[in-house]
């Protein structure tokens, strides 16, 4: 697929208490993007899948005008493996690189790695921070994966609750955002949970638990996670 992105974003009305990193984002700025996606997709099912695999390829190139400019990289894909009617191994990864064109990447435009993307983790839990105020500041590369298995609970088919018990890893780092007030380690971080995943009418349910087990002492942890109408 192709796809094409124009966008005009102003930040005003900053926090004088946010980072001065997150400060120096203020002001206009135009974003004209031009993107491509490869999809190789041989799961049984894309919400919900007990076997097959796919791979996903994505580019964006901003600076066909504006005042933007940057490639970014995206790669991701994942492995089913059905062990027993309703036991299912899942291997999932999930990397991303982006650049700068003659400019430092903006902070909105970087990655961010936490919540689901990293079970154990605040939503940006993980990465470059800002060492005064806690402020995410994202990364320029980053990489997470998944182990996951999912079994039944003993309870009615028909109710589509299945039991998950998995392990999330990964690292973000290379932030545009440099300095002695930054506070940023490369290093893996991984968790380890047990969840509850629900078929329901209105769509996928799920809540987890998970404790991390790698971790660096700025990092923002949660021990919680409740997600409604993501992959099961």
């Amino acid at each position: 697929s192709l796809k094409y992105r124009f966008a005009r974003d102003k930040i005003t009305n900053i926090d004088q208490t946010a980072s001065v990193f997150i400060r120096e984002q203020e002001g206009t700025s135009i974003t004209s993007t031009l993107g491509q996606e490869l999809l190789y997709d041989r799961r049984d099912n894309r919400f919900d899948p007990t076997e097959g695999y796919f791979i996903r390829f994505d580019n964006q190139f901003a600076g066909l005008g504006g005042s933007v400019r940057f490639v970014r990289n995206r790669l991701n894909g994942g492995t089913y493996i059905p062990l027993a009617e309703e036991w299912v191994l899942s291997f999932t990864m999930d990397a991303g690189l982006i650049f700068g064109l003659g400019q430092d990447v903006r902070v909105q435009d970087r990655f961010f790695l936490g919540g689901s993307s990293l079970r154990g983790f605040q939503i940006a839990g993980v990465g470059p921070r800002d060492a005064s105020t806690g402020d995410a500041l994202g990364g320029n590369r980053f990489y997470a994966g998944t182990t996951e298995l999912t079994f039944p609970i003993g309870l009615p088919k028909e109710l589509g609750i299945l039991g998950k018990l998995f392990t999330d890893f990964g690292s973000i780092g290379d932030s545009d955002s440099r300095g002695s007030g930054v506070l940023a380690k490369e290093s893996l971080r991984a968790s380890i949970g047990t969840g509850l995943a629900w078929r329901s009418p209105f769509g996928p349910i799920r809540i987890d638990f998970s404790v991390p087990i790698l971790k660096e002492s700025f990092d923002k942890t949660e021990v919680v996670r409740f997600s409604f109408g993501t992959r099961l």
